[in-house]
Order: C-alpha cells, then structure tokens, then sequence
C-alpha cells in the first residue's frame, strides 16, 4: 500500500473536472450512500494562502456542476460561499462564541451555462457569479475551457479559467486566470487592496516526473512581498521563503502528519443511508421592482440577498423538486423577528466523566484560583482526574477576534475555589455548549464520579411556546441598554443593565428584570413595551466581544424558581442551574440571531428538525490526544454538517501545533472521526449510527531540510512567474473570450451546491 500523500498540485484542482475519490470499501453495503460518498483530500501549507481565491473559484465551479448539465441550456446555481472559503472555516477564532447556527446556507447565485459542440472539441462554461456585500454588487465572469481531463499522465488535464469582476459597467477590480496543461500550472490575480493599492498574486508549477515537480510563487500586497520557491519528490516536499527553508515528509504514516475534516456524512447504521434532517427548503421572493431572488429559509432563519428587503408578512414561494421534473412552488407568508428565544433542556453526567474534557470559564474573582492570574477573564479549563484539579491552560483575549492565548504553564486549581461561586460555570464545544460543574459544597477533594455535570441540549423556541412571561437576574438586556452601549463614544461596561452585568449574588425583589413575549411577532419586550433586539453590525462588530450578537442571561418562567435556598425573599441565579429547563434571548444582525420561519395558507407555522445530537466515544491511541477514550457530544445539522469536535491552532508556515495567538496559527479540528464501521460510530438516544469524513485537509510533518536536501529535492531558480501580460477579459465584448452579458434566468435553481435537482 503506498501511505505517500498528495502532492502540493490537490490545492488548487480537485474541482474542476472531477473530483477525486477516497476508498469506499466499507461495509454497509457496497452501494450504499456510506460506501460510494466522494471524499475530497487537500493538501494545507503556507503556500495555500496564495491560491485561496483559486481554490475558491475551483469549489464554486464544482458546486455549480456543469459537468452534469452539458448542452441543458442556461441556469441558475445556488452555492453556499461558507463551504467555499477555506478562511470562514479555518481561523485563530476559537472563543466558542460562535454556535452551529453559523453553519446556516449562505448562498450566491451563479447563472451558468455550460456546452460542447461535439466530443472533439472542448467543453466551454460561461459562468456568472452573483456577490453582494452591503448594498455594493458584483459579478464575476467566468470564462472556462476544458480540452482533458486529469489522469494517471497528466493530473492536471488541459484547462483555462478566466475571470473578471465588476460592478455595473466598471472596469474589473479582480482579474486573473488559472491555466492547466502536462506541463504544470500557471495562475495570475490582480485585486485593488486598498486606497490606490492592489495586490498580485502569481504562480508557476511545473511537473518533472510522474510523482515531482517544482514552483514559484508570489504575494504582493500593501507595499510588502511574500514569495516561496518549493519542489516535491515521491517522498518530500520543500519550500523556502528566502529566509527559512523547511522539509517536510509525505509519508501518511508519520505519527506527525496533521489531518483535520470539514465537512462528514451521517448515515444508518444497518443501511448506510443518509441521516436527513428537515432543517429548511429553498424559496423564492419576487421584490416590488420584479427581480426575483432565491434563498432558503429554515431551522437558524432566513437567508436572502441583503437588496431582495423581504420583511415580516412578505410572500416566498417554496420550490419542491421532483427528479428529472421541473420545480412546483407554493406560497408561504413570512414571519420575522430581530431575535430569537432559544430553550436550553439538562443532561448530565458525572465530573469523572468529564475527565480531560475543556470548557471556558468566565472567572472574576481571582483569589484562590492561581497566582497572577487576571480578574474577569475567560479562562481555559480541564478537569483532571487522576491529579484531582482542575488544569487551567489558556486565557481567551479578545481584541478584533478572540483566541485562546496558552499560559506557560498548566496551573492547578483546587475544586474547593468554585464552593463560594456556586459551582463551575462554562462552555465547552465537546459538551454541546454551556455546562455547569454542582461543586457549591466542595472542598479541596471531592468524589469526582459523584459530582453532577450538567450540560444542556437547546431548541429553537417558536411562538406558541413563548412563555407569557420571563424573568431575568443576571446579564439583562433591554432596547435601551443596548442602544447606550453601542453608541458612538460609549464607555459603558456592558449592553445590559448596569445593576445584572456579571451579578452573581442574591437580588431582592425589586431587582429581578422582568420581559414579556410579544408570540405574534416572536418577540422579547423589556419593561417599557420595547423589543430587545439591536441588529446595527457595524456598531456590534466595534466591540468585539459582540461581534456575533448579543445574549442574555438565563432567563425563567416562574419567579419561584430562583428563590435562594438560604432566604426565599431573595433570588439567586445559581439556583437555576438545576432546573430542567431554561431560556435565553439573543438578538444581532446574522441569521442565526434572529427568528424567522414561514407559515402555510392556513396560518400554520412550517417548524424544522434542530440539531441531531450525537454522542461520540472517542478511540484511544495518540491521535486522538487528551480526548482519547472521552465521551464528547456533537451536532448534526444535515449531510455534511457535523460540529463538535474540539480544536486546537497550527502554524501555517510549520504545520506544528502552537498557541492560538501566535502569528500566522489558525484553529483546525483536533482530530478526525476515522471512516470506520467501528471507529467512526456514534450514538444517538440508543440509536447507532455512522460517520464518513467527506472534506479532508493534510498537513505534511516537518523535517529537517538536510533530509530533503539528501533526497536530490532542490529548489527551483529559474522558473518565471505568469504576469498581468496573460490577462484576458471574459466580460468585455472586444476579448476572444467574452461570454457575453448576464442572461435573465428566472427559472429555479437546477443546482443547490453540488446538488443537482432537475
């Protein structure tokens, strides 16, 4: 069996005329979905940086599938642009703050219209993308040619893509092509990258053998520039910068070669069928002018172009398919809120349980936690089980992103610091979101499999369950708080009222924040009749630790619940750490901070399936690192759509693990759920299931450059760089390639990403 990774060339042409296959030999069923799924590998290095935009293009032509509707006249793709950009899904980002509503459909349209004359000649797609981006648009002309396809000879198979994009009747802003041959690979791109600026980016690769080849590549952006040289052989990739030159291996087998997955498939256990969730369907929206815009509405809201301005009561038509038929469509009548109630239900385990497992932990009072430790931070947090501590091992900093800063070492902390707090509070993205540690009595050592760990499984509120009435003590908002906070020249400490900010300690009566529901409009009012909600993002993107909304504290139904324990005039939020069931609102400008659903002719609201959530025994062995042999909770939100896994930084320029704040580290997933029948199973209420990683990145293990150099793999010194001089204008009528102007497609989208319905 040859365990030789892919070489550098996956980066940039896995898409374009057909995707490469993994194996597919697993049981159940040889032609079961679990079995014939494609699986996509790509190789992750510095050099990646270079050719984002290229292996963005090369995902959307691939989603758009004019492979598959060759001569089947001009129509419209969906493609959802999250799934596309390699930067919206790998980042330094890791505070947790985001949720699995982030995951939702973001879609552009692309109109598309792929042909060939005969089989002699080459198959030609004219392709342009829609982009919005507040209130400016774009499109992207696409002009491709495909003469061959990759083989075992030439893997790149003999291809040109060019593109322009534009506003109106502008001149192109991005231009660049991507040309493929035996030989190699040539890539240009020209960008406007500031005021009077823009930014370049070329590439040459040239192909020396069956399994080696050499390249160049070249950044230049804002006055500085960034360029590699690099060369692989069968067992060996080397790339230099000019000042540091690294060796890396392609041997699977390495126990220091990183992989991580992006996207996995969820199928049945026995059949190896797809696990499918009704979360939302496609619609469409006629706006005033008659521009008709395609979106899709389901379980984390809405998604239409910003321009399309369908509010609350608008009329979308649903689009059904039915194979090889055209689309029925049938009316819906929109309901919108700029918030949304969310519903957190207990499960729990035992501390022992939790062994290894991180949570953040927002610490105020630092006395007794370690020394130098700063107050009001959020901290990173394990329980050790064998030591009987806690280990804290990172602080989350929050300045325009926040990320986890490493601490120099792992500090100890007693269980007996979080007696007086009432027990340890967090959140833990292998723990499906907030948890609760119950140490309000311990001492400095407990019995760690009689300590309880709550953790909570959260639903979508809709209308009809709104309680009449919620109750708030801790971290309150209201339409007036918010407004102060955000506004221009604020200094206030928080968007919540100043007196519930962080309080932890028992209210009386007159201090509890009460809200009522407004259930026909799916709204959270505050005392004075307003909706709490605050959408402006620029204004959230100001302070960032709310650049994804704004959320409330729990909130409860019976005022009775939160009665302290040790005088019941008095309310303690900690007493609502044990109740079955509580709430909390959010509000902000994305969709998963707002509430949005569609109701049928009879005024019956359409409700979608949330989140399936799965339990995942973690194998042993040191792949899987301190979760090896956990229990972890994850999320499936549909094919492909699997959150969870716990995650840590890499360095882009090493591939080694580093602290999250170092420069150029990004947040890759921990470890990979192997494609196993017993490895890859997963439980969900008793029910088994499987896992299939779909999406793979390989990051080849680093060794030392004599290693390489001792392998006869050298350096290039006389390859030259594509220029602006191979520049062609697909969108100009004087270019021989021009594809003319954006056809008017008002059919439905044949397309959904990848997807193809009719």
């Amino acid at each position: 069996m040859d365990n030789r990774l892919p070489t550098w060339r996956l980066l940039v042409l896995p898409m374009l005329i057909g995707a490469l296959a993994g194996s597919a030999d697993a049981a159940p069923g040889a032609t079961s979905p679990y079995a014939t799924d494609t699986q996509h590998t790509n190789v992750e290095d510095a050099t990646s940086r270079g050719v984002n935009q290229v292996n963005m293009i090369m995902c959307f032509m691939s989603a758009m599938r004019p492979d598959a509707l060759v001569n089947k006249d001009t129509y419209v793709a969906l493609v959802d642009k999250g799934k596309c950009d390699p930067e919206s899904r790998s980042s330094t980002s890791n505070s947790g703050a985001t949720n699995s509503g982030s995951n939702a459909p973001s879609y552009m349209r692309a109109i598309v219209d792929s042909s060939r004359t005969s089989n002699d000649e080459p198959m030609r797609v004219r392709t342009w993308v829609e982009e919005s981006e507040r209130d400016f648009d774009v499109t992207i002309f696409v002009n491709t040619t495909a003469t061959e396809p990759p083989s075992d000879g030439n893997p790149y198979g003999v291809f040109r893509l060019d593109y322009c994009g534009k506003a109106d009747d502008g001149p192109c802003m991005m231009r660049g092509f991507l040309e493929g041959s035996a030989g190699g690979i040539s890539y240009y791109e020209i960008e406007p990258a500031g005021p009077g600026g823009s930014s370049t980016k070329a590439l040459q690769l040239t192909k020396s053998g069956p399994d080696s080849g050499a390249g160049v590549l070249q950044i230049d952006e804002m006055g500085q520039q960034i360029a590699f040289s690099f060369a692989y052989n069968a067992d060996y990739f080397r790339r230099s910068n000019g000042v540091q030159d690294q060796c890396f291996t392609r041997d699977a087998d390495d126990p220091e070669t990183g992989m991580s997955v992006w996207r996995y498939g969820l199928y049945d256990a026995g059949t190896g069928e797809r696990v499918t969730r009704q979360s939302g369907f496609p619609i469409e929206y006629e706006a005033g002018n008659g521009t008709l815009y395609h979106g899709h509405i389901g379980y984390w809201g809405l998604w239409l172009p910003e321009e399309a301005g369908a509010g609350n009561g608008a009329t979308v038509q649903r689009v059904q398919y039915v194979a090889d038929q055209p689309p029925t469509k049938t009316a819906y009548t929109l309901l919108q809120s700029e918030g949304r109630l969310m519903k957190y239900s207990k499960r729990t385990r035992t501390l022992a349980a939790i062994d290894k497992i991180k949570f953040y932990s927002f610490v105020g009072d630092v006395a007794g936690f370690f020394e130098g430790a700063q107050p009001n931070k959020q901290y990173e947090v394990y329980w050790d089980n064998a030591a009987g501590v806690f280990k804290v091992t990172g602080v989350l900093e929050c300045t325009e992103q926040c990320q986890t800063r490493d601490l120099s070492a792992e500090q100890s902390v007693l269980p007996s610091y979080f007696a007086n707090k009432g027990g340890a509070r967090g959140w833990s993205q292998a723990l499906g979101g907030e948890v609760y540690v119950a140490l309000e009595s311990a001492g400095d050592t407990v019995d760690s499999t009689a300590v309880e760990v709550i953790y909570r499984v959260q639903d979508l509120v809709y209308p009809s369950q709104m309680p009449a009435t919620l109750f708030c003590l801790r971290d309150c908002p209201t339409a007036a708080s918010m407004a102060a906070f955000f506004a221009d020249g604020s200094a206030g400490p928080s968007p919540y009222l100043d007196a519930t900010f962080n309080h932890w300690e028992p209210s009386d009566g007159s201090a509890v924040v009460s809200y009522t529901t407004d259930a026909a409009n799916a709204v959270l009012k505050d005392h004075t009749g307003s909706a709490v909600t605050f959408t402006d993002g620029d204004a959230l993107a100001s302070r960032p630790q709310y650049q994804w909304g704004v959320r409330s504290g729990r909130l409860f139904a019976a005022l009775s619940d939160a009665a302290c324990d040790f005088d019941a005039t008095k309310y303690c939020d900690h007493e609502l750490e044990s109740l079955d069931t509580y709430y909390q609102w959010e509000t902000g400008p994305n969709q998963w901070n707002q509430f949005a659903v569609v109701k049928d002719g009879n005024g019956a609201i359409v409700s979608f399936d949330p989140p399936l959530q799965v339990n995942y025994e973690v194998p042993s062995g040191a792949a899987y690192g301190q979760y090896a042999g956990k229990s972890i909770v994850l999320e499936y939100g549909g094919f492909g759509e699997l959150w969870g896994i716990p995650g840590h930084c890499v360095s882009r320029l090493t591939n080694e693990r580093v602290s999250c704040e170092t420069p150029e580290s990004r947040y890759v997933p921990a470890f990979v759920i192997p494609f196993d029948e017993t490895l890859g199973r997963v439980m969900s209420n008793g029910e088994p299931m499987l896992v299939k990683w779909l999406d793979r990145e390989i990051r080849f293990a680093r060794k030392d450059p004599a290693v390489c150099a001792a392998a006869g793999v050298t350096l290039p010194s006389e390859l030259t760089l594509p220029s602006a001089a191979g520049l062609q204008d697909p969108s100009s009528s004087d270019s021989d390639i021009y594809i003319g102007a954006k056809p008017a497609v008002s059919a439905a989208p044949r397309v959904i990403h990848g997807d193809v319905k009719f």
